[in-house]
């Protein structure tokens, strides 16, 4: 199987739960990567039940008596190698590797078989287990098996079941299907056989009934055996052989492409897709509608939180203005006075996030954990999937419904502290060079000017003064006199209130952009997005499982239709 099949199936496997397919049980008779990858040698062997011939039939191919032919006891116990003395040391590191001190090695010096290994195998229907395990150890490393049974057992289940395992990894075409003991029966009955014989093959494997070739190894000039000998005389060409390999991988891919249809990814993906949806309307009903239309407004646009950062942040901007600054402290006991006469707030302190959180996390009247308990509770009765799908978080229980509010609770709490530290930096943070100059301007520059730089200039400008010390004296008194004080001082009054109110209302509006802003859900700093995120991942574990369906299901109908191309290529 290819590496890509392989990974498929595995992912499947792990979002399904499912059994994985025979081909992944290492017992299985399926051949390994090692048989399916070029070596210097290549398996053909002898597969067959007791009594069946296959040891008179071995010794008739090789034209020697290579293994004693038994008709009762335990029949064949050991596996016979038939092999070129080149291959000698290959063959015993393979054989010792899987069956160690449970075959022998007969060795020849035949040129045109020097890649081809003969195997005489144990009985698969041998009531000793160790014959059987013998057979399936060593089909995982025979590319050319010869299936082989006698007129009198073709009907047998058991063989036929193990064809059908091991056809999970290995091509049809790489087989070769043999009845012996042909001479048994009569010349009309031979092809009855055959075709009987070919068909329950061509039902067991999916396929089209295959050639069944007809022996018998005491009459061995008759039927199909000195064909067959002709066949097996020669080794395969390593075109031939590589050909062969590649076309058990693309059947073991073929079987894995089964198992993957028996798993309905597409179908799966679509009950995940409504199971998706339904718990979204769920969850948006009972959870985001009252969350996201109530609370989160309710918090963001909470009075006495707004009103008491507008307060510090215009303390902040004031410090920076003189005079004005001595007329926010005046006002600031003022304004706290009135506040609390007209209910407007209870506190002039800047609530804690946490706390602003707390007061306002509720859905539809009730605790928000309640809420998701419930929702998810409902949600479990109704899609049974949900169970195993938030088996690490299991939110219709109280301790996961409540670490799911707490996770909210804290996101919302850091959100609304990083939105007050942005608010701070964008307001008061930045220092503008000539915004120093012009609030001295503002403000000294206003005590200088409104009472005793502009009455001189507009007194030097208006008469025709001598310069006299009466003049001076009389210009002096002027200024300074009680009305033109109590003038100036009541102007000045309101100038500097004026700019305090202007300082307000432009922190006020600059801070309520900043929260229009921010409630957009795409927002970094948006309260609604981050309920949205976090109700997001609340229904991960289905949307997880929904794509990774989807996309398990589409990787296989792409390798499917590519595989089949390829094979259409080839052909």
């Amino acid at each position: 199987m290819t590496t890509e099949w392989e990974q498929l199936v595995r992912e499947t496997i792990e979002m399904t739960g499912s059994a994985p397919p025979q081909l992944f049980d290492e017992q299985a008779p399926v051949l390994t990567a090692g048989a399916l990858s070029a070596n210097d040698f290549y398996l053909v062997g002898m597969i067959g039940g007791k009594d069946v011939g296959k040891s008179a039939l071995v010794n008739a191919l090789t034209g020697q008596s290579i293994t004693p032919s038994t008709s009762f006891g335990p029949g064949t116990e050991t596996v016979i190698a038939y092999a070129h003395e080149s291959q000698q040391a290959a063959l015993r590191r393979l054989l010792d590797s899987e069956m160690p001190g449970q075959y022998r090695l007969v060795t020849h010096s035949i040129a045109q078989l020097s890649r081809q290994v003969l195997l005489d195998l144990p009985d698969i229907d041998s009531h000793w287990l160790t014959h059987v395990e013998i057979t399936r150890k060593i089909l995982r490393h025979l590319l050319f098996p010869l299936w082989v049974q006698s007129v009198e057992k073709y009907a047998d289940l058991q063989p036929q079941n193990l064809l059908g395992k091991v056809a999970q990894g290995n091509d049809a075409t790489n087989f070769i299907f043999c009845l012996n003991k042909a001479d048994q029966v009569s010349t009309a009955a031979i092809e009855e056989l055959r075709e009987d014989y070919s068909r329950r093959i061509g039902r067991t494997l999916k396929i089209d009934p295959p050639r069944v070739w007809m022996l018998s190894a005491v009459a061995a000039e008759k039927f199909d055996l000195p064909e067959l000998v002709k066949l097996l005389s020669s080794q395969k060409p390593v075109d031939g052989v590589r050909q062969s390999q590649s076309l058990a991988v693309q059947q073991q891919n073929r079987s894995l492409g089964t198992w993957l249809d028996s798993q309905d990814l597409p179908g799966r993906a679509d009950r995940l897709g409504r199971m998706m949806r339904d718990a979204e309307e769920l969850l948006s009903e009972r959870v985001g509608v009252p969350l996201l239309e109530r609370s989160l407004p309710e918090m963001a646009d909470d009075p006495a939180s707004r009103m008491a950062l507008t307060d510090e942040v215009l303390a902040a901007r004031c410090g920076r203005w003189p005079i004005v600054n001595l007329v926010h402290v005046l006002l600031t006991p003022v304004l706290a006075v009135v506040r609390r006469n007209v209910g407007a707030t209870r506190s002039i302190l800047l609530p804690d996030a946490e706390a602003l959180v707390d007061a306002h996390l509720q859905s539809g009247g009730s605790p928000l954990a309640t809420v998701v308990r419930g929702t998810f509770a409902q949600l479990q009765q109704t899609q049974p999937q949900v169970s195993e799908l938030y088996r690490n978080r299991k939110l219709w229980e109280d301790m996961a419904a409540d670490s799911a509010v707490v996770q909210l609770r804290a996101t919302l709490a850091d959100t609304i502290s990083r939105q007050r530290d942005a608010i701070r930096q964008r307001l008061v943070g930045k220092v503008w060079v000539v915004a120093a100059p012009l609030r001295w301007i503002l403000t000294i520059g206003a005590v200088l000017w409104f009472p005793f730089i502009q009455p001189i200039c507009q007194t030097l400008l208006t008469k025709n003064l001598t310069h006299s010390t009466h003049d001076i004296v009389l210009l002096t008194v002027n200024i300074f006199s009680v009305n033109q004080l109590l003038q100036n001082l009541t102007f000045l009054a309101m100038y500097f209130f004026l700019l305090w109110i202007i300082l307000r209302w432009d922190t006020q509006r600059r801070i309520e952009r900043l929260a229009r802003r921010w409630k957009a859900y795409g927002s970094e700093m948006s309260l609604q997005g981050v309920a949205v995120q976090w109700m997001d991942d609340l229904l991960q574990p289905i949307r997880s499982s929904h794509e990774k369906a989807l996309s398990l299901a589409e990787r296989a109908k792409n390798m499917n239709h590519r595989d089949i191309q390829a094979q259409r290529g080839n052909s």
